[in-house]
């Protein structure tokens, strides 16, 4: 008896150990898969909308800026002559107008968490310098994006400012997941941000990302607080919404409205300014601006929601734990799901001997997802569980030959 329990005991805390760093080296690859996509939708649904568990920032202490209509033209280089021939041109953002919001920000802002500009500063024109004076006397956190090129090098930033890479990897070119660091090295720009706004340490190590001294996931499935039914655009009024403004428009309404006024729009603002009309991207949830996203990937990293959690790692290693030991015991007796012996074909009982496993998979991730935040992948986990009854039932508790039987 006491070898029996043993022989479960070691077979199910080893099974355990193994799906254990399968589904965390599954969570830490940049895509997800299509039906889990589907089943990581529906779960936020639930909890979000059915359930009421939606926590969101408070929409007066956030200010998205549209920088889509203040571009401007600059010559660039013919791509054959390589000199500037004044027939190629370039649009870029308007330095200008950026200068002058910073400065804005500057006279009439407080405690402002962190100003980001979801832009990459590649090309230079003449109004750079009024920009960079704004951008060095800034008395705020302040940081860029830079775009990774295909050589996995970073292009070249024009400004001398703090900078993130605001890049990610899409399944079906629907947004997931949201990398902590690209190349391995480098740091993306949500990873950036929070570390310059609450003081966050982080480092890449052999074992994954470490955020404030703690094991963080390296491709968090990113939490959408911010949806597209919760925007405001253009002139929409909606209640307890996020507003989208457009830079010029506040710049135009700032020079007649009072001090006072500039003052109470800024005041406790995390600002994020990019392009909100041609950079976007479409998520589980709909389409997104790229800014909007980057800002969820943010506030996933200032909950802590991407962080690995010792109660976590206990609550999946327990189900799996359990999932073995009862997947040794059914092939020890030889016992199959009622569905099993109902089906008529080869195919049939391989998805009936399935869906006690699927079931209790869904069941984990939803839990971990309700109490942790953090989904798990579990089409992998199936498959390898799959494997490994199929090894116990032809190696281990093979049948009896018909002679022995008798």
């Amino acid at each position: 008896m006491k070898k029996s329990f043993l022989k479960v005991f070691g077979f199910s805390f080893l099974n355990a150990g193994i799906m254990l760093v399968l589904a965390l080296y599954w969570l830490s690859l940049p895509r997800t898969f299509g039906d889990e996509a589907f089943f990581i939708k529906w779960t936020s649904l639930i909890k979000k909308t059915l359930l009421g568990k939606d926590e969101k920032p408070d929409p007066e202490t956030i200010l998205y800026v549209d920088i889509s209509g203040s571009k401007s033209l600059i010559e660039k280089p013919d791509p054959f002559y390589e000199e500037i021939t004044g027939f190629q041109n370039a649009v870029i953002s308007d330095r200008k107008q950026l200068a002058s919001f910073l400065k804005n920000i500057r006279e009439y802002g407080s405690n402002i968490p962190i100003v980001i500009l979801d832009l990459t500063f590649e090309s230079s024109s003449p109004d750079d310098s009024l920009l960079q004076a704004e951008i060095d006397q800034f008395p705020f956190p302040i940081l860029s994006a830079q775009k990774l090129l295909d050589n996995g090098q970073l292009a070249p930033s024009v400004f001398q400012m703090p900078t993130g890479v605001a890049s990610y990897l899409s399944t079906d070119n629907q947004f997931m997941k949201y990398p902590l660091f690209l190349n391995d090295t480098i740091p993306s720009l949500p990873l950036v941000a929070v570390s310059m706004s609450h003081e966050k340490n982080y480092d890449k190590r052999w074992i994954g990302p470490i955020i404030d001294k703690r094991l963080s996931l390296t491709n968090p499935i990113i939490d959408f607080k911010i949806r597209p039914f919760d925007l405001n655009v253009g002139s929409e009024l909606k209640t307890n919404s996020y507003h989208i403004r457009s830079l010029g428009t506040l710049l135009f309404e700032w020079e007649f409205w009072e001090e006072e006024d500039i003052k109470t729009l800024l005041k406790n603002k995390t600002i994020i300014l990019g392009d909100y009309k041609s950079d976007i991207h479409q998520t589980v949830f709909g389409k997104l601006p790229g800014s909007i996203i980057v800002h969820n990937a943010y506030l996933t990293l200032l909950n802590d929601e991407s962080l690995v959690r010792f109660w976590w790692i206990a609550l999946l290693f327990a189900l799996f734990f359990w999932m073995s030991w009862r997947i040794y015991q059914q092939e020890k007796r030889r016992e199959h799901s009622k569905w099993w012996s109902r089906s008529q074909t080869a195919v049939g009982k391989i998805i009936a001997d399935s869906i006690d496993d699927t079931f209790f998979l869904a069941a984990g991730t939803i839990l971990s997802y309700f109490i942790f935040n953090i989904h798990i992948n579990i089409l992998i986990l199936l498959i390898y569980l799959k494997i490994v009854t199929f090894f116990l039932k032809r190696f281990i508790f093979k049948p009896l030959p018909p002679e022995k039987q008798e």
